[in-house]
């Protein structure tokens, strides 16, 4: 008789749940504001089935089987026609949950390919109205582990949103949610013009921008967010504002270096120059045993010290270099007359490079062509799942420690042999100038560091499954102290997309002044207050440090 009645009751809270659950999926009216008193992170009904007892221990009984079903079906009646929804478990799921990085990622029930704007408003709304967790993505490449707190969730796919407009009279073009970095510079290319864009060409353009978008022509236009001309940005409440020089202002001034904690890039305008060379630059890749170290790193700091605006430099880690064992790829990217170059190219030829490969190449071809093609393998699902659990650490510095830079090549040398075939330690440090980005007061944006990062420092390592997680982020960790306590700056200064998301606190990214955080906290307040944006890289008070 106790056993009856304590199913009974269960059957009984169930059924009340489920029938609120209707009625508010049919009061279409109240979508927008429906939000779950709950809070984010309460993923709704699994969560009471779970309460209850009537769920098992399988991944489909944890986050609900009814749930996912119950996603699809519901939110095929919102969205457009041409709307794609995958659900954990189906085939072609992958095609929305491929991550570049499965260390301590966020984790999906489901997954919408959106097809128009309408999509994405109507997805989060949903998702609010149920309490489930949702983020958009592009590219996939987000790296930072603050992601993690995202479990259970549904993934908004942009890559619809993938219009390209271009204004002739102003210059500016325009771009949809969903645009890459490479798709945005080839569109740009072949209008004539140019701007800073990233170095990988399949990231999101907006999500790059709302961090600040650093690259090689930094040195003429300043970050690609210094071009940002308006933002329309989806808030938590479905509401969709613009944000601009004219209107929202103070927004404008926040997602310039923070935007990912207020809301989805919906589509963005910038503005664009007209190509100086007729968008050719040039460029040569160095490689370098590694006893060429010590030489290699002043002369980095000699060519810095101060950079012209046509310069850039990339330095990586070639496990199998040309020689067949581990060396150090230069690759110098001059936009402008090959002529002009020479006394920089001088530099590191004189250090006596092992291989040299050089080249005239289009703007929107350079990250496909340089450093031996790597972005080639980046690029890909298929690259990805080479070492899919891949942790990442950065840091700025003001100019190269010698001693520190040997030490750590010597610890990545070791690293990478002592791990052979189960996991691989890749370094990338990129030097541009600073012209530009400079020619803009310190506070024009949210982002801090125009006066503090000279050089952005990246490690990575990657490896094929977790067993040996603690191991590499041990070393990790000890070389990014390392690169701070030598950096010229005394503290870590950190460049949002880098941020690690474990470790580096909320003042390494968003700026030691108080007033900084204390600005964005206060908007956060207004347009975010129940913390639906604070996956990544958050600074809420009760998430950071």
């Amino acid at each position: 008789m106790v056993v009856f009645f304590d199913f009974h009751w269960k059957v009984m809270v169930l059924f009340l749940l489920l029938l609120s659950i209707v009625v508010q999926c049919l009061d279409g009216t109240n979508a927008t504001s429906s939000i779950p008193t709950s809070g984010p992170g309460f993923y709704g009904a699994q969560q009471v089935i779970k309460f209850l007892g009537l769920g098992g221990q399988s991944q489909d009984d944890t986050h609900g089987t009814y749930l996912k079903q119950s996603i699809q079906a519901e939110l095929k009646r919102r969205l457009s026609p041409s709307a794609q929804i995958f659900l954990d478990g189906e085939e072609d799921f992958h095609l929305v949950n491929a991550r570049y990085t499965n260390y301590r990622r966020p984790t999906f029930i489901a997954g919408v390919k959106v097809a128009e704007e309408r999509d994405v408003v109507e997805t989060v709304n949903y998702a609010r109205s149920r309490g489930i967790p949702f983020m958009a993505r592009t590219g996939g490449h987000s790296l930072t582990t603050s992601l993690k707190r995202i479990q259970g969730g549904i993934v908004i796919d942009m890559r619809g949103l993938n219009a390209v407009k271009y204004d002739t009279t102003k210059q500016q073009m325009t771009v949809g949610g969903g645009v890459t970095t490479g798709e945005f510079a080839n569109a740009t290319f072949s209008r004539g013009m140019e701007v800073t864009v990233g170095s990988c060409p399949c990231t999101g353009v907006l999500g790059i921008s709302l961090g600040a978008g650093i690259g090689r022509l930094q040195g003429k236009y300043g970050y690609l967010n210094d071009n940002m001309v308006s933002l329309r940005l989806l808030l938590a409440n479905g509401t969709v504002i613009t944000a601009s020089e004219e209107e929202n202002e103070e927004t404008f001034w926040a997602v310039r270096g923070a935007g990912h904690n207020f809301g989805i890039g919906l589509e963005a305008t910038f503005q664009v120059y007209p190509q100086e060379n007729n968008g050719k630059h040039y460029v040569v890749d160095f490689e370098y045993d590694l006893d060429r170290v010590e030489d290699l790193f002043e002369a980095v700091n000699d060519v810095s010290s101060p950079m012209p605006k046509e310069l850039a430099l990339f330095v990586i880690g070639r496990k199998r270099g040309a020689t067949g064992g581990p060396t150090i790829n230069v690759n110098l990217v001059y936009s402008g007359p090959k002529a002009d170059a020479q006394p920089f190219v001088s530099n590191f030829q004189s250090l006596g490079p092992v291989w040299r490969d050089e080249k005239v190449a289009d703007w929107d071809a350079l990250p496909w062509s340089t450093y031996n093609g790597l972005n080639n393998v980046l690029c890909t699902p298929e690259g990805w799942a080479r070492f899919p659990v891949k942790n990442f650490y950065a840091a700025n510095v003001k100019s190269y420690d010698i001693p520190t830079m040997r030490s750590f090549f010597d610890g990545w040398k070791e690293m990478n042999e002592k791990y052979d075939g189960r996991a691989m330690f890749s370094v990338m440090f990129e030097t541009f100038s600073q012209q530009g980005v400079r020619a803009k007061k310190h506070d024009a944006t949210a982002y801090p560091w125009r006066e503090g990062s000279d050089h952005f420092l990246m490690m990575e390592a990657g490896s094929k499954d977790h067993s040996d997680e603690e191991i590499f982020d041990e070393f990790l960790s000890r070389h990014q102290d390392a690169w701070i306590k030598t950096s010229g700056y005394g503290r870590l200064q950190q460049y949002i997309n880098y941020g690690h998301g474990s470790k580096d606190p909320s003042e390494a990214l968003y700026g030691y002044e108080p007033w900084r955080l204390e600005r964005l906290r206060a908007l956060k307040d207004r347009l975010d207050p129940e913390g639906w944006f604070n996956g990544y890289q958050p600074f809420a008070k009760e998430l950071s440090g």
